[in-house]
């Protein structure tokens, strides 16, 4: 068997399920791998994010002829325009979910060849859904979009206007110092509870505060290393609440009663704040929940994080009149929604939080036997769920409400 034993029926069917037989001649198609380099000043190489890639496209010219062509054609071409995802059936690449995209264009050939109409069309290959997920793998699904958020961020800061200009890079300069000392404060204490974390986040502190002065000149970067310096401590084995504590209390600093006297100032805070709620995506990512409170409280707090920076950021650009292209404004906006449903879906295979009101004194011992039927694996657990005091580990008071999981 050959290659032209394998070819197959060409054919097109319409979301409304019209189903057209064409000819046609050469064939190709394309795709766009998903990527983004960038280069330190102090590092020899290029490091390059994969980000997968695009959906396939398919160029084809379509003949249809005969004593009825115009009518065929003109049939062709109102399915081609309906909307959704129809179905292409490619003599050689298979069959695949599609959109006809941008221009279609019909040729009638009435002095060279009478019966015969060529419609050109793109179809692109289509999800058919706004926001894929990976259903096997849904924390991969949204550490994907923060990478994506990642790239647009450090672009959009490095194609901020006047980031060239010698007078700005000096108030660039004076920014980023205040900003990177407000991360220092609030983010090390969180690094440093995981050695190899910690030894991270003072590297690319380091290398951004000594180098500074040759990084302005670079301003995707900049944008680059300070994506990464942010998102550090998301990963360090720190209680998810002291992390999500942490990255709140960054946002507060770097917006409360701090306007932006023009727009690279504005991009530089931008840069800082948004990257923070993504450091917060990230935390919760890689976190280990054992209840459903726990996991819906903190999918609440990343929601309400980012109502809050984009307040502050619609705020700032009203007042700027700033205009950009948004897009990692949507990019962020789809990691966090994401996380939020990830936590949602993962709450239903949580354990259920009951309380319970002491009628006498009681040890952690008894009671945890109680409640959960183990005393070693639980009591631990136990304690840090109620916070219980020096005194309260040795003694349970009556009156005292405890809270346990089941």
């Amino acid at each position: 068997m050959s290659w032209v034993d394998r070819l197959r029926e060409a054919a097109y069917t319409s979301p409304s399920g019209v189903r057209t037989v064409f000819s046609y001649e050469n064939v190709k198609r394309a795709v766009t791998k998903k990527t983004s380099s960038f280069e330190f000043p102090d590092a020899d190489g290029t490091y390059v994010q994969d980000f997968g890639a695009g959906g396939r496209r398919y160029p084809v010219r379509v003949f249809l002829w005969g004593a009825d062509y115009d009518i065929a054609a003109a049939a062709f071409e109102e399915s081609l325009i309906e909307r959704g995802v129809g179905r292409l059936e490619h003599p050689i690449y298979g069959t695949v979910d599609v959109i006809p995209f941008g221009e279609i264009v019909r040729r009638d050939d009435l002095k060279t060849a009478a019966n015969q109409a060529v419609i050109e069309v793109t179809f692109w290959e289509s999800t058919g859904v706004a926001y894929p997920t990976a259903d096997k793998d849904p924390a991969s699904a949204v550490l994907g979009a923060v990478d994506g958020f990642n790239t647009a961020i450090a672009t959009e800061f490095a194609e901020t206007p006047g980031v060239d200009v010698a007078t700005q890079q000096a108030l660039i300069k004076s920014q980023f110092e205040r900003a990177l000392a407000a991360v220092d404060t609030a983010l090390a204490p969180v690094a440093a509870v995981e050695d190899a974390v910690s030894a991270q986040f003072t590297a690319i502190y380091d290398s951004i505060t000594l180098g500074i002065d040759v990084l302005i000149d670079e301003p995707l970067t900049l944008g680059f290393q300070t994506v990464l310096l942010i998102e550090a401590p998301a990963r360090a084995a720190a209680a998810i609440s002291d992390r999500l504590a942490a990255y709140a209390g960054l946002l507060e600093s770097l917006t409360s009663g701090h306007g932006a006297a023009g727009v690279p100032e504005f991009k530089t805070t931008d840069l800082f704040a948004s990257t923070q709620v993504a450091a917060e995506v990230v935390a919760v990512v890689n976190s280990t929940f054992l209840t459903q409170g726990g996991a819906i409280t903190a999918a609440e707090k990343i929601l309400g994080q980012f109502e809050a920076f984009v307040s502050w950021r619609d705020d700032t650009a009203r007042a700027l009149a700033v205009v950009d292209t948004g897009e990692a404004y949507q990019q962020l906006q789809d990691a966090v929604a994401l996380a939020a449903g990830y936590l949602v879906e993962l709450s239903f295979t949580l354990k259920q939080e009951r309380a319970i009101t002491l009628t006498r004194p009681r040890t952690v011992i008894d009671l945890a036997a109680e409640l959960y039927g183990e005393v070693d694996g639980k009591l631990d657990f136990l304690i840090t769920s109620n916070n219980l005091t020096g005194d309260e580990i040795i003694e349970l008071p009556r009156g005292r409400r405890i809270v346990y999981y089941v």
